[in-house]
Formats: structure tokens, C-alpha cells, sequence
């Protein structure tokens, strides 16, 4: 499988690059800075660079959109555009290249408004702050879902949660919305498994998943994308509780 993912530079991109490698896919990467990698094609360009999206989707079977910004610090309105303008583009040209599955990185904090003591699954409604850096990851996750109700596309929304190692957070409190970034990385390999894109019916099209740790009493509950092929092997035993 010939593999886009964009936001390479990210380490988010980096663990989801290495873990598409230890599954043989071929890859291509995109960021808005130099290329991090010699070893693999890179495109250095913005998202909201039409003719450069062109040339990075096409020959590709799926695209992995990481959701995750540039290295560089964007102000609110490049944040926002990226996230939205960013990602219809993106979308655009994967439907004009016959891209068959797009999988985008959201973001569990959109539940940050319920209280931990609520079991949390993809059925509740979304509560995002005006906190840029969630409401554009929200809205390009509803960017992604109106692409899957037009078109002939299969889009996987997975909504993470804050990527963190679980070796680095050892001894600290524990929070319900960790997962370890190792085990976000494998939750794309799996939602790439997804193809549903010749479905008339546009809801099995589009599908979304909470991705966490697989945590005692968790807020958030992960049969749905465990069912999907999600499999984390980090607890966050170390933490306090």
C-alpha cells in the first residue's frame, strides 16, 4: 500500500510513518518545513498549496492527514485555515486522484466540558471549546465528514488523546485522556483496514473512534475502536491514580 501522511515532521507523523515502515507500506510525506528524511519521498509544502497537494496524493492508496501542525508556531487564523481550508484541499485532490480511504486525526478534547466520572463513547455529543487549537482540529474532523457524505471516499476520524510516552509520565497523576503516542500511531495503521468506499449509503463511509489507553475506570470507552482494530499495550500502570 502506497501511503500519504501529512504532518511528517510531527512526532506524532514520525511514530506513524515508523509503524506504516513495520508493516512494508510504501510511504510519501508532507510538511510545511524541510524534509526531516532523505530515506523517504518528502514534499515540503502547505497544505493550502492546491497544486502541491495534487502532486502529493497522486499514485497513493490512502492518505494519513495527522491533524498535526507544522514545527513552526502558526497564529490562530493559520492554525484555523490550515485545519479547514487545509484539509478540504487535501480531500479534494484525494477524491480527484480515486483515493480510496482517508484516515484524519481529531481529538478527544472535545470532551473536556464532561466530567470524568461520565463514560464517554462516540455517540456523545461533542462539547469544543473556543480554544483554537481544538475547535480547528473539530472543524476539519467536520470537514472530513462531509467529504465521506458526498463522495466515494472512506474517511476514519480517529479522536486522540494527549499523546504522551508512558515511560515519561511515570509517577505522575494520571489523566483519563492519555494515550501513548505508540499506540495512536498503530490505531491509523488499523483504521487503514476500513474501506467502505463503494458503499452507496454514505454512513458506512464515515466512521469515528476514540483513541485512548486502555486505563482502569476510563472516561472514555474503546470497544467501538478496539472492534475497528485498535490494540494499545500501554495502561499507564506507573501513574498515580
Amino acid at each position: 500500500m502506497r501511503v500519504l501522511v501529512t504532518g511528517a515532521a510531527s512526532a506524532l507523523g514520525q511514530e506513524v510513518a515508523a509503524a506504516l515502515e513495520a508493516e512494508n507500506a510504501e510511504l510519501r510525506l508532507l510538511d510545511d518545513c524541510a524534509a526531516q528524511r532523505q530515506d523517504i519521498e518528502w514534499i515540503a509544502a502547505r497544505l493550502t498549496d492546491p497544486d502541491a497537494v495534487c502532486q502529493a496524493v497522486r499514485d497513493v492508496d490512502a492518505v494519513v492527514h495527522t491533524g498535526e501542525p507544522p514545527p513552526a508556531t502558526e497564529s490562530e487564523e493559520t492554525l484555523l485555515d490550515r485545519a479547514t481550508r487545509g484539509t478540504h484541499v487535501l480531500l479534494q485532490a484525494a477524491v480527484e486522484a480515486g483515493v480510496k480511504r482517508f484516515v484524519y486525526g481529531s481529538t478527544l478534547e472535545v470532551f473536556r466540558a464532561y466530567p470524568d466520572t461520565v463514560y464517554v463513547t462516540e455517540y456523545y455529543k461533542p462539547l469544543p471549546s473556543t480554544e483554537m487549537a481544538v475547535l480547528a482540529r473539530y472543524l476539519g474532523e467536520m470537514t472530513c465528514r462531509e467529504f465521506a457524505r458526498e463522495h466515494p471516499i472512506t474517511v476514519t476520524a480517529l479522536r486522540l488523546g494527549k499523546l504522551v510516552r508512558e515511560e515519561e509520565v511515570a509517577g505522575r497523576e494520571r489523566d483519563l485522556m492519555w494515550v501513548d503516542i505508540r499506540d495512536a500511531a498503530q490505531a491509523f495503521c488499523a483504521a487503514l483496514a476500513r474501506d467502505a468506499s463503494e458503499s452507496l449509503n454514505w454512513v458506512p463511509r464515515w466512521a469515528v473512534y476514540h483513541i485512548a489507553a486502555p486505563i482502569a475506570h476510563p472516561k472514555f470507552l474503546l470497544g467501538r475502536a478496539e472492534s475497528m482494530g485498535y490494540q494499545p499495550q500501554r495502561e499507564f500502570r506507573g501513574a498515580r491514580a
